[in-house]
C-alpha cells in the first residue's frame, strides 16, 4: 500500500531515516522537464536532506521494434538524445547540497520509477502532478498509477504548489 502526501514547495518536511529504516537518504523523483517536475525535484532535494541523494529519472517511451533496421536504431538514438537533453536541464533546479544522479530509463513512467526506486533502495518516490485528465482531475495519470503499484511512500507535489511558488 502506498502513502500519498501532498507537500507544498518550500514547506516539505523531511521524514526521518529511522522511520524508513534507511541508512542513506535516497529519494527517486520523476522528471520530464515540466514546471511540475522541476518543483518535484526541489521537494525531493529537501526530503533527501543535505547528505542525501536525489535520483532524477527521465523515462523515455519504449521504441517499437516493428520499425526494423535501421529505423529502430535511429528512433532509439533520438529518444535517448531527447532524454539526455531533458536531464541536462535538471542541474538548474536548486536541491541544496545533496547529490543528484540523473538517470535515463526506457518504459512506462510509473513502472520505471518503481523499478529505479527498488534498485537504488530509495525511501520514497516524488512526482509532480499536473492535475490534468477528465477522471483524474486532482492527480495525474502517472501519480495515480504510482499510488496503485508503488511499494514505498509516494509524495505528490500538487500543481497548486507550483503556482504558489511562481507567484512568490
Amino acid at each position: 500500500m502506498s502513502l500519498q502526501i501532498e507537500v507544498p514547495v518550500g514547506r516539505a518536511m523531511r521524514q526521518s531515516e529511522e522511520s524508513c529504516g534507511a541508512t542513506e537518504s535516497v529519494v527517486v523523483v520523476g522528471y520530464d522537464g515540466s514546471d511540475e517536475s522541476r518543483a518535484a525535484v526541489a521537494v525531493a532535494g529537501e526530503r533527501a536532506g543535505p547528505d542525501g541523494k536525489v535520483v532524477v529519472v527521465h523515462v523515455s517511451p519504449a521504441v517499437s521494434d516493428w520499425l526494423g533496421r535501421p529505423y529502430y536504431q535511429k528512433a532509439l538514438e533520438a529518444a535517448h538524445e531527447l532524454g539526455e537533453q531533458i536531464l541536462d536541464q535538471v542541474h538548474d533546479v536548486a536541491v541544496g547540497t545533496c547529490e543528484v544522479e540523473p538517470t535515463l530509463i526506457e518504459g512506462t513512467p510509473a513502472e520505471a520509477l518503481v523499478r529505479v526506486a527498488q534498485a537504488r533502495g530509495a525511501r520514497e518516490i516524488v512526482v509532480g502532478s499536473r492535475g490534468r485528465g477528465r477522471f483524474r482531475s486532482v492527480l495525474g495519470s502517472v501519480s495515480h498509477e504510482l499510488l496503485e503499484i508503488a511499494d514505498r511512500p509516494v509524495v505528490i507535489v500538487p500543481r497548486l504548489a507550483v503556482e504558489e511558488d511562481a507567484a512568490s
